[in-house]
């Protein structure tokens, strides 16, 4: 068995928490609204996008500076941030971006250990939030 690396198991991570995130904002019927545009679609189509530039490690995994966002906004718009920023400003208080950014500044290396508990810790939400069980999924696999 191959042992995993930090580099696989950040985007193994990151792949949960991206989905916890877009699935967190969902409705009842799969469907988000794109935190800076207001855009409808489903959660499998929208990408969880940052508030500060960079992605860096320090704020790769914050909630805080996450929400969902669509291809349009994240990616050809930068992030869009002016709205991104009032929003934001506004659900979480005035000192919030100024937080984001310093967190932002500060280096943070993970462990393999810390990769794997993140990607536990947000693949459990997923679960919950979908309303699958462990044991449900597994009967359901079973012929």
């Amino acid at each position: 068995m191959r042992k995993s690396t930090v580099k696989s198991l950040k985007k193994k991570a990151w792949k949960a928490f991206s989905e916890y995130i877009r699935r967190k904002y969902a409705t009842k019927s799969g469907y988000v609204r794109c935190y800076t545009c207001d855009k409808k679609m489903h959660w499998k189509e929208a990408q969880a996008g940052h508030a500060v530039a960079g992605r860096g490690n320090s704020i790769l995994f914050c909630e805080d500076a996450v929400r969902v966002q669509c291809q349009r906004c994240n990616i050809w718009l930068g992030g869009n941030y002016t709205p991104f920023h009032i929003k934001l400003q506004k659900e979480l208080g005035n000192d919030i971006l100024e937080k984001l950014y310093a967190l932002s500044k500060k280096p943070r290396p993970f462990t393999v250990g810390e990769l794997e508990e993140i990607y536990l810790l947000y693949k459990g939400y997923c679960e919950k939030i979908s309303g699958i069980s462990k044991k449900a999924r597994s009967s359901t696999t079973k012929v």
